[in-house]
C-alpha cells in the first residue's frame, strides 16, 4: 500500500512540475483556434438559418400538389378544368378544408386556365417577395422536375 501511495505521490509531483514548466498557448495558436471556430460558426449559421424559408417553399409545393389533385377531380366531373375567371374558387368542394389556402407567405395562388406552353392550367405562388414573375416564384409546372441541389449540374 505504501508503494502505491508513493507512486501516486511521485506522479502528482511530476504533473505539478510539468505544469510549472508549461508556459501555455502562444498568441498564434489562440488566433488559429479562434479563426477555426469562426469558420465553423459561419458554416453552421449559413446552413441552418435558411431552414424556415426552405420549409415554406416545400409547403407551397405540397399545397400545389393538393390543388392539382383537386383540379383533376374537377376535370373528371366536368370534363374540363375551371376557367380562369372561375379560378381556384371552383374547386373548393374538392378540398378537405373546403377553402382554397393562401400560400405560406399569405398571398393568393394565381390560377390561369389555359396555361402557357399548351398546359391545361398554371398555378403560381408569388413566393416570399409576393411579386409574380420573379425568381422566387413557385410554379406548378416545375413540381415534378428533379430537385437540383446546390453545386450539382444538369445532365
Amino acid at each position: 500500500m505504501k508503494q502505491l501511495l508513493s507512486f501516486i505521490r511521485s506522479r502528482i509531483q511530476r504533473v505539478i512540475t510539468d505544469a510549472e514548466k508549461n508556459e501555455g498557448f502562444s498568441l498564434i495558436e489562440l488566433l488559429i483556434v479562434i479563426v477555426i471556430i469562426g469558420i465553423l460558426g459561419t458554416i453552421v449559421y449559413t446552413r441552418f438559418m435558411d431552414l424556415p424559408e426552405r420549409a415554406k417553399k416545400e409547403a407551397a409545393r405540397q399545397q400545389m400538389l393538393i390543388l392539382n389533385t383537386a383540379l383533376d377531380r374537377y376535370r373528371i366531373d366536368y370534363d374540363n378544368y375551371p376557367s380562369g375567371e372561375d379560378g381556384l374558387e371552383a374547386i373548393k368542394g374538392y378540398l378537405q378544408s373546403r377553402e382554397v389556402p393562401l400560400d405560406p407567405w399569405g398571398s393568393q395562388y394565381i390560377y390561369r386556365s389555359p396555361g402557357e406552353n399548351e398546359r391545361a392550367f398554371d398555378i403560381i405562388s408569388p413566393g416570399p417577395d409576393k411579386q409574380e414573375g420573379t425568381a422566387d416564384d413557385i410554379v406548378s409546372w416545375e413540381l415534378h422536375q428533379k430537385q437540383q441541389r446546390p453545386g450539382e449540374q444538369n445532365q
